[in-house]
């Protein structure tokens, strides 16, 4: 057992043996995926409840306070400072390629798109079957630009359940359409970078469920994954396809791809994302604080760089 300290934060690397890193044949623990002698460093504290960290093509962090209805812009090596102060339960949160930032709302019942540098924003998803949503709390975009998104209801504001707790595909052309009924309380919601598998965290059932994605909005092969046996919240992933997932008290449990345990970074936690310069910074939302921890792997990286990347390969 490895142990790193901060004076606010204690973070137990619980290192599990014999797992191998997706596509290699190596035994794998987290000290392959953390980098050595790391301490967790605290960016920002004193918020009202932090969530859906996204980063941007150049490794900046947007994150959410849903309590405060703020969310946050962090620059690498500057302060943390407000980006906007009107977001109403603002929680899940992710770039699309054309770089805006879209972000579930959950007490205006809505996912926005935001333009980052205007500040204005445009309604993407506000209702389906001629009613609101429950609460929309996080989302996953394709690279066609449309998103997955959960619809739970934890009642942050205090708002009556209006429909069954779903999971929703908004295609690019704003048409909505409902795509899995199975969790009890659907919350964290990922796609691979491939847009080929799809994971869907169901909070109260305590597990990720796996899909095949076979086109926009069209899921298959719908499978119960992974019992973790604590409550999901927000996803991200590394470049070798292992899956990092939120447990809030449950702290970080790590999979590789094939759904075996590498480990638990032992830190409370509602959701993560890769950024940083090289995109090598865990960065969490610790409840009432911003932490970066370091890593020695690459996550994955913004959809506007994946798609650039896309595009000037298939110009050559």
């Amino acid at each position: 057992m490895r142990i790193y300290h901060s004076n606010e934060l204690l973070i137990v690397v619980a290192l599990s043996l014999g797992v191998a890193l997706a596509g290699t044949a190596e035994a794998a623990t987290l000290s392959d995926l953390v980098a050595p002698d790391t301490e967790p460093e605290v960016l920002g504290t004193g918020y009202g409840f932090c969530e859906g960290p996204a980063a941007d093509a150049q490794g900046n962090v947007y994150f959410s306070d849903g309590k405060k209805d703020t969310i946050h812009f962090y620059e690498v090596g500057k302060p943390v400072v407000p980006f906007v102060t009107d977001a109403l339960d603002a929680n899940g949160m992710m770039f699309n390629a054309r770089g805006e930032l879209i972000v579930c709302q959950g007490a205006a019942f809505t996912v926005f798109a935001h333009d980052v540098k205007t500040k204005k924003r445009r309604a993407l998803a506000d209702k389906i079957d001629g009613g609101r949503f429950n609460e929309p709390n996080d989302l996953t975009i394709d690279r066609l630009g449309g998103f997955y998104f959960t619809d739970p209801n934890y009642r942050h504001r205090g708002q009556e359940t209006v429909r069954k707790e779903d999971a929703y595909y908004c295609s690019a052309d704003g048409k909505i359409t409902r795509v899995s009924t199975v969790c009890r309380t659907p919350n964290g919601v990922l796609l691979t970078a491939d847009d080929k598998t799809l994971y869907l965290a169901d909070n109260r059932g305590k597990c990720i469920y796996k899909y095949d994605v076979l086109g926009p909005g069209k899921l298959a092969g719908e499978t119960m994954w992974i019992d973790l046996g604590a409550g999901p919240d927000g996803m991200t992933l590394d470049e070798h396809g292992n899956l990092y997932v939120c447990c809030n008290r449950g702290k970080v449990k790590i999979y590789d791809s094939a759904g075996k345990s590498i480990g638990t970074l032992d830190v409370v936690a509602s959701n993560a994302c890769f950024g940083g310069p090289d995109f090598k910074t865990l960065y969490l939302t610790s409840w009432d604080k911003f932490v970066a921890v370091q890593m020695k792997v690459t996550g994955v990286k913004p959809l506007p760089i994946r798609e650039k990347q896309r595009m000037g390969a298939n110009d050559e």
